[in-house]
């Protein structure tokens, strides 16, 4: 048997083997006529047990797997979400001064916003963006706060980096009082004179439990003057009403995620609110599930076949340029 016919086999017994291990850490909610995940997977799953977020705590490796960082210019400007291997889902008005997808990437697999420069792991885990697509009947204002970025090559899933799941009504999670909310956006208040610009080192991402505030309460809450339009069909308010636990300015385009029955399922987008961490003036996102054909339609275009690790074709061909014996 030939040196190239042997590196064929052993490559092809490596990919096996890299696939078999990431379908193990990929056991969740697989794709179905209601649920949008990578397609030939479950999604919503962490295998880590264990803002600028008002009232959060720091967040651990792991713990929130789907988690992106969208870079502009190279510095942390808004949050993300991965919904598979090519596409992730994010606020429209993240993109309202810079839309040329070159100048983004995706940063996944990290818990701070600013890692360091030389570390490998952040090198293969940042994404260059090659398409934006802001929700057509966005126009500027709080409506349809919704944008999909299609990134240049495909995320390779690994312990820390898992899809989320989204699904066609989110009507069960009104009044859940145990959602989660996620970023690296400011961490207190911004009426208080400690409120800082950026998240103080070491920028770790953070979490914080919010409840699901029911619509006609949020109406109540939001249907004043001077507020920004709020549809309580297009919008999803959460937080509490004491205003301890919040999103904040650079939580934007963040996921606000329930969990049900161990599955974890994006039910809003991180958009907008009234300050941070006020009584009375709850975070408002925007509701995924009224979107969720759109996000279908876009997702199906083209979710590309899994590729096998970095790690392990160049030892197939590393093998093959061994001598062999006679």
């Amino acid at each position: 048997m030939g040196a190239r016919v042997r590196a064929l086999l052993l490559a092809q017994l490596l990919v096996r083997a890299g696939l078999r291990g990431q379908g193990e850490l990929r056991r969740g909610l697989r794709a179905a006529p209601g649920v949008v995940g990578d397609g030939r997977g479950p999604c919503g799953r962490r295998t880590v047990s264990t803002t600028r977020v008002v009232g959060g705590k720091d967040s651990e490796l792991g713990r929130r797997p789907w988690q992106g960082s969208l870079r502009s210019w190279g510095a942390h400007h808004c949050g993300a979400s991965l919904l598979n291997r090519r596409w992730v889902l994010s606020a429209a008005h993240c993109f309202e001064k810079h839309k040329d997808p070159s100048k983004w990437t995706a940063q996944f697999g990290e818990l701070s916003c600013r890692p360091t420069f030389w570390k490998l792991w952040t090198f293969y885990h940042r994404f260059r963006v090659k398409d934006i697509v802001v929700y057509p009947q966005f126009s500027g204002t709080s409506l349809k706060d919704i944008a999909l970025l299609k990134l240049s090559s495909s995320v390779t899933y690994n312990k820390y980096i898992q899809p989320i799941c989204v699904v066609a009504s989110s009507s069960e999670f009104q009044n859940k009082a145990d959602c989660w909310v996620t970023g690296w956006g400011c961490p207190l208040p911004l009426s208080d004179p400690q409120s800082l610009t950026v998240l103080p080192p070491p920028y770790r991402l953070q979490e914080a439990q919010v409840s699901i505030i029911n619509n006609s309460r949020c109406d109540f809450l939001f249907r004043r003057p001077g507020f920004l339009s709020y549809d309580p069909d297009d919008m999803i308010c959460a937080g509490s009403e004491n205003g301890q636990r919040d999103a904040c300015k650079g939580d934007s385009g963040g996921p606000l995620a329930c969990e049900k029955r161990g599955v974890w399922i994006q039910v809003g987008i991180v958009s907008w609110g009234s300050g941070c961490g006020r009584p009375n003036r709850p975070g408002v996102y925007t509701n995924v599930s009224r979107h969720f054909n759109w996000i279908r339609t876009l997702v199906a275009r083209g979710a590309p076949r899994p590729v096998p690790s970095r790690q392990l074709l160049p030892l197939a061909v590393l093998w093959a340029g061994l001598p062999q014996p006679a």
